[in-house]
């Protein structure tokens, strides 16, 4: 299986460790092929710099909300990149912000594992 490169954006480096020891557990990612950000600014650099197969974000960050990212990723890099975008914030306006945007799926802390390798997996088939 060609191997997949993810980029996970978080503030909190608790959360974004759990992410990714749950993504090795998938077939064709290893802890290498992961990338972590620490906020959206971070984020767009390191989406500027390199391609990745995958983006996972949070919403509320400093520096740059993950719903800012998503709109930046679309309109200034212009990549179609795959994102998923995982918040406690489960309001309707922010899930209609983040898919207006242009994330693929927005899904809710605190996360179901099973649900998030269902997620990645589909998109990372694509």
């Amino acid at each position: 299986m060609e191997r997949k490169s993810l980029l996970v954006v978080d503030d909190s480096a608790t959360f974004r460790q759990l992410l990714c020891m749950s993504l090795t557990r998938l077939e064709g990612i290893a802890a290498g092929d992961i990338t972590q950000a620490c906020d959206g600014a971070d984020a767009l650099r390191k989406l500027q710099a390199r391609d990745y197969d995958l983006v996972l974000t949070d919403v509320m960050m400093p520096n740059m909300t993950g719903l800012e990212l998503v709109a930046r990723v679309r309109s200034e890099l212009q990549k179609q990149v795959p994102i998923v975008i995982i918040s406690t914030k489960g309001e309707e306006a922010f899930v209609e912000q983040g898919m207006k945007n242009g994330a693929n799926h927005y899904l809710l802390k605190p996360i179901s594992l099973p649900r998030l390798r269902e997620v990645v997996s589909e998109l990372l088939a694509m």
